[in-house]
């Protein structure tokens, strides 16, 4: 025999009332009662209750802190790294720009000797 579940369905089983039967039973019997459910007793506030939630909020507050500090770290390292790029790009810039400086003068100092030959000449 082929149960719901597409699965053999073991003899005898059909006769036993599953636990779901059971707990639905429970459930509707609760309901038929006319007298109301008493209200459920708040939770007293004792000092092992407040010192856990305190340190529960402590600890939050504590790791939020970190978070923002290691955020913060992050930022800055990257700000340090876009600042050292851009230092490093302006140091060969300026390196290139002094070798072009120390090739105008020597070509300056090689054109003041040429004119001091050719005024020699005439």
């Amino acid at each position: 025999m082929i149960g719901a579940t597409g699965g053999p369905v073991q003899p005898g089983a059909a006769d036993a009332p599953s636990p779901r039967a059971g707990a639905d039973k429970a459930l509707a019997d609760a309901d038929d009662d006319a007298a109301p459910a008493a209200p459920a007793e708040p939770k007293l506030d004792t000092a092992e209750s407040t010192s856990d939630e305190v340190a529960r909020r402590a600890e939050r507050l504590l790791v939020r802190a970190h978070l923002e500090t290691e955020a913060n770290e992050l930022q800055l390292d990257r700000i340090r790294k876009d600042f050292d790029m851009h230092e490093q790009e302006r140091a060969e810039y300026v390196r290139e720009w002094n070798a072009i400086r120390d090739l105008a003068m020597e070509q300056m100092k090689h054109d003041d000797e040429i004119l001091k030959k050719f005024i020699a000449l005439i």
